[in-house]
């Protein structure tokens, strides 16, 4: 009887650890993801130009808007670019400048 005790005890002990380190890895990894320091941000000139690299022949002047916003619980400058004849809409990561969104119509 006292080995089943001591078996029951032992398990619930190292159930209760897991879950406890599981809830603070969680936490843990929660709380860096959203505290990214403004620091850490790319810029605006920075994400226009990777912006403006895709877009050939086009400069600074057909930049009509460019601005911090969140999307989808990721921080990306938005923007539009107006250039010979088409208008152009993105999305750059602020934090690797990735373009997670890119839409070209014709204007």
């Amino acid at each position: 009887m006292k080995k089943k005790i001591l078996s029951i005890t032992l398990l619930s002990i190292m159930i209760l650890g897991v879950s406890a380190n599981a809830k603070s890895t969680h936490k843990h990894e929660h709380k860096h993801s959203r505290h990214i320091s403004s620091n850490s941000y790319i810029g605006v000139n920075r994400a226009k130009n990777i912006a403006l690299k895709k877009v050939s022949g086009a400069n600074s002047s057909h930049v009509k808007e460019i601005h911090l916003d969140r999307e989808n619980g990721r921080m990306v400058y938005e923007g539009e670019i107006y250039y010979n004849g088409w208008e152009y809409e993105f999305d750059i990561d602020a934090v690797t400048g990735a373009i997670v969104k890119w839409k070209a119509d014709r204007d």
